[in-house]
C-alpha cells in the first residue's frame, strides 16, 4: 500500500492541461504581434508615420489589457461557483468557454472581432488558473503536495514554451492551438475526480472514500491495511463539519473580517503578486523587444527568447521536484533574494549598454537574465500558487484562492500597460521598480511565511493561530512514514 496512485499522478497530469491552457493563452499574443499578415487579416496600420498607427497601439494595448481583465472576472467567478458546482464542473465550464474564444480569435477577421475574443479567453484563463492549484492541491497527498500542485507553474511555463516554438506558424494556426489544450482538458475531466473534500462538504462521503482509496492506496476497499485513506477520510470529515459550522456562523465575508482568514489572505495575495512584482511577465511578454533593444536581429530576438522560456521551463520542473524536500518558505525565501540579486545585476548591465552599447555588455546582460528567470522557475514559480491554495480552510478554500489570482490579472494589467511607455522614457530605470517591491516581498515572506510543506491540508490552521478540529494528523503521519514512497501497481 502507498501513499498515491498512478491514478494520481495521471490525474494531476490530465488537471495540467488547464494549466497549459492558461500558459499558452497568455503568451501567444507576443509571437502574433510579429506575425505580418496579423495586421493585414485584422486592417491595421503597421507604418508607423501614418495616421492609423495609433489605433494599431491601441488594439495591441488592449489585447493584453483586455485579456487580464477578462482573467481578472473569471477567476473571481471560479470563487463564486467552485463551492457550489465542485472543483470539476469549473474546469468543464472553462474549457468550453475555452474553446468558444479561441475559435472566435482563430477565425477573427477584424480587430473588434479579435478583441472580443481575448476577453472571453481571459475570462477562460482567469477561471481555469484559479481552479488547478484549489483542486490539485486537495487530491494531493500531504508529503507530496509540493511536487503535484507545483505542477501547475510547470505547465503554465509549458504553455509558454508551446506558444513560443508554434508561434511562427503564421498567426491563425497558433489561435488554433487554444481550442486544442482546452478540449484536453475537457476531455480530462472525464477521468479527473472531483476533489474528495468539496465531496464531504456536499455529504457524498462513501464516493469521497472511493475516489481517496484511488489516489492514495489500492483499489480493494475491502483490505483492511487500507487505513490511510480511512484515516484521511475521518481528518477531512471533523475538519469540513468544523469550517461549515464557522461559514454558517460568520458567512463567506469572514474571510476579510476574522483575523486568522484575513491573514491567510494576505499571505497568499502577496504571495501570487509578489511573483508578478519580480517583473518577470514583463520581460516574458517583452524580451523579444529587449533583445533587440541588446543589438539583436529580429530572428535571433526571437530564438533567444524561445531559449529563455524553454530553460524557464525546465527550472520550473526542477523547482516542483525540490518543493517537499526543502519546504516553501525556505524555497521561497531563497527565490526572492536571488531572483532580485540577478535582477540587481542585469538591471545595471543594460543601464550601461545604454551608455556603452557593446556585445560585452550585452552577451553580460543576457547571461544575468537567464540567471534570474532561472532563480524564478526553481525557487518561486513552483511554490506560490501551492502556498496559495493551502493556506485557506476548505470553506475558504475556493474563495481565497481565486481573490489572489485575481489580484495576479490586476498586477499584470498594471505591469503590462506601463510597460510601453515605460520602455521609450526612462528604459531600463522601469525595472528598479521591481527591485523596489522585491526587497519589500522578501522581508515580509521573512516574517510572515510560515512552512506548510508536509502538512495536511486540516492541520495548517494551527499555523495561523487556529486549532484543527481533529488532531489525527500524527496517525496521516505516522502511517505515511510507514510507507515507502512509491507509485502504486493499482490499475487506473
Amino acid at each position: 500500500m502507498e501513499t498515491y496512485t498512478w491514478f494520481n499522478v495521471i490525474a494531476v497530469l490530465f488537471a495540467s492541461f488547464g494549466s497549459l491552457f492558461c500558459g499558452y493563452t497568455l503568451s501567444v499574443i507576443i509571437a502574433t504581434l510579429g506575425q505580418p499578415t496579423w495586421y493585414s487579416s485584422l486592417h491595421l496600420e503597421t507604418d508607423p508615420t501614418s495616421p492609423d498607427y495609433g489605433w494599431t497601439n491601441t488594439v495591441i494595448s488592449c489585447a493584453n489589457g483586455l485579456f487580464f481583465a477578462g482573467g481578472f472576472f473569471g477567476a473571481l467567478f471560479t470563487g463564486l461557483i467552485s463551492a457550489k458546482l465542485g472543483r470539476i464542473r469549473v474546469f468543464q465550464i472553462g474549457a468550453v468557454i475555452g474553446i468558444v474564444g479561441g475559435a472566435i480569435q482563430t477565425g477573427a477577421i477584424s480587430a473588434a472581432m479579435y478583441l472580443v475574443a481575448r476577453v472571453i479567453t481571459g475570462f477562460a484563463m482567469g477561471m481555469i488558473f484559479a481552479a488547478v492549484p484549489v483542486w490539485t492541491g486537495e487530491v494531493a497527498p500531504p508529503r507530496l503536495r509540493g511536487v503535484m500542485a507545483g505542477m501547475h507553474g510547470c505547465f503554465v511555463n509549458v504553455g509558454y514554451f508551446a506558444s513560443n516554438w508554434v508561434g511562427s506558424f503564421g498567426w491563425r494556426f497558433p489561435q488554433a492551438v487554444i481550442i486544442i489544450w482546452a478540449t484536453l482538458l475537457l476531455g480530462g475531466t472525464l477521468i479527473i475526480p472531483e476533489s474528495p473534500r468539496w465531496l464531504v462538504a456536499k455529504g457524498r462521503d462513501n464516493e469521497a472514500l472511493q475516489v481517496l482509496h484511488r489516489l492514495h492506496d489500492h483499489q480493494d476497499l475491502s483490505d483492511a491495511q487500507n487505513s490511510f485513506a480511512q484515516q484521511e477520510l475521518a481528518l477531512i470529515r471533523q475538519q469540513i463539519a468544523a469550517d461549515q459550522k464557522q461559514l454558517h456562523e460568520g458567512g463567506r465575508w469572514q474571510i476579510f473580517t476574522q483575523k486568522t482568514y484575513r491573514k491567510r489572505l494576505i499571505l497568499a495575495c502577496m504571495t501570487t503578486v509578489g511573483s508578478q512584482n519580480t517583473g518577470i511577465l514583463v520581460i516574458n511578454n517583452y524580451n523579444a523587444l529587449l533583445y533587440q533593444s541588446l543589438g539583436l536581429s529580429t530572428s535571433h530576438a526571437l530564438l533567444v527568447g524561445a531559449g529563455y522560456n524553454t530553460w524557464a521551463m525546465l527550472a520550473n520542473f526542477l523547482g516542483a521536484f525540490i518543493s517537499d524536500r526543502f519546504g516553501r518558505r525556505k524555497l521561497l525565501l531563497i527565490g526572492f533574494i536571488s531572483n532580485v540579486s540577478m535582477f540587481v545585476v542585469a538591471t545595471g548591465l543594460l543601464g550601461k549598454y545604454s551608455y556603452v552599447p557593446t556585445s560585452g555588455w550585452a552577451a553580460a546582460a543576457l547571461t544575468f537574465l537567464f540567471l534570474y528567470v532561472f532563480c524564478h522557475g526553481t525557487f518561486i514559480d513552483p511554490n506560490v500558487w501551492v502556498v496559495a491554495a493551502e493556506v485557506f480552510p476548505s470553506h475558504l478554500r475556493a474563495d481565497g484562492t481565486a481573490i489572489s489570482i485575481a489580484l495576479v490579472t490586476a498586477a499584470d494589467i498594471l505591469w503590462l500597460q506601463l510597460a510601453p511607455t515605460a520602455a521609450s522614457t526612462i528604459g531600463w530605470k522601469y525595472y528598479l521598480v521591481f527591485i523596489a517591491l522585491g526587497i519589500v516581498h522578501i522581508i515580509y515572506f521573512w516574517f510572515k511565511l510560515p512552512e506548510t510543506s508536509g502538512l495536511a491540508l486540516e492541520d495548517i490552521d494551527v499555523l495561523f493561530g487556529k486549532e484543527p478540529a481533529s488532531r489525527e494528523q500524527d496517525s496521516l503521519d505516522s502511517l505515511e512514514g510507514e510507507k515507502k514512497i512509491g507509485i502504486s501497481t493499482a490499475e487506473v
